[in-house]
C-alpha cells in the first residue's frame, strides 16, 4: 500500500483531501437537483435525516444488487 501512502501524504503537503488529487472537480458530487434537495435536508431535525439516510441506502442497496444481478447473468 505505499501508493496510499504517497497519495495521504501529498494531499497533507499540499493541504488538500485525496479526493481532490484522485477525482475530477465534479465527478463526486452530485448533480445540481440533488444538492437543492440536500441543502433541504440539512434543515430537518436530526430524526427527519435520519430517514431520508436509510431511504436513500436502502435504493442505493437495491440499485447495488440489481448490477449484481446483472453481471451474474451476462
Amino acid at each position: 500500500m505505499i501508493f496510499l501512502d504517497v497519495i495521504k501524504r501529498l494531499a497533507i503537503a499540499l493541504s488538500v483531501s485525496t479526493d481532490e488529487l484522485i477525482f475530477e472537480e465534479d465527478e463526486r458530487n452530485p448533480d445540481d437537483s440533488l444538492m437543492l434537495l440536500l441543502e433541504g435536508v440539512n434543515k430537518l431535525d436530526s430524526d427527519e435525516k435520519h430517514v431520508i439516510r436509510e431511504i436513500i441506502e436502502g435504493i442505493i442497496v437495491k440499485h447495488q444488487t440489481k448490477q449484481m444481478v446483472k453481471g451474474f447473468a451476462s
